[in-house]
């Protein structure tokens, strides 16, 4: 008894990696310019914090300074 022919599977080859990218911000943007010192640290701040989110790092507590 012959059995039915297999069919073909094309090869598991992964995709070709995604060349990086890495993203460029101006943080001296005309909005920027027109807030205060403690203003413009503070949005600073809340950008920075919410890009490490972004990326998945998880903030424990206030920085310190000790690295």
């Amino acid at each position: 008894m012959k059995s039915p022919p297999r069919p073909h599977l094309p090869s598991l080859v992964p995709p070709a990696p995604l060349p990086q990218r890495q993203l460029s911000m101006a943080f001296e943007s005309p909005v920027l310019q027109g807030l205060s010192p403690s203003e413009r640290t503070s949005a600073i701040s809340q950008l920075a914090i919410l890009l490490l989110q972004a990326a998945g790092v998880h903030q424990t507590g206030v920085d310190d300074g000790e690295h």
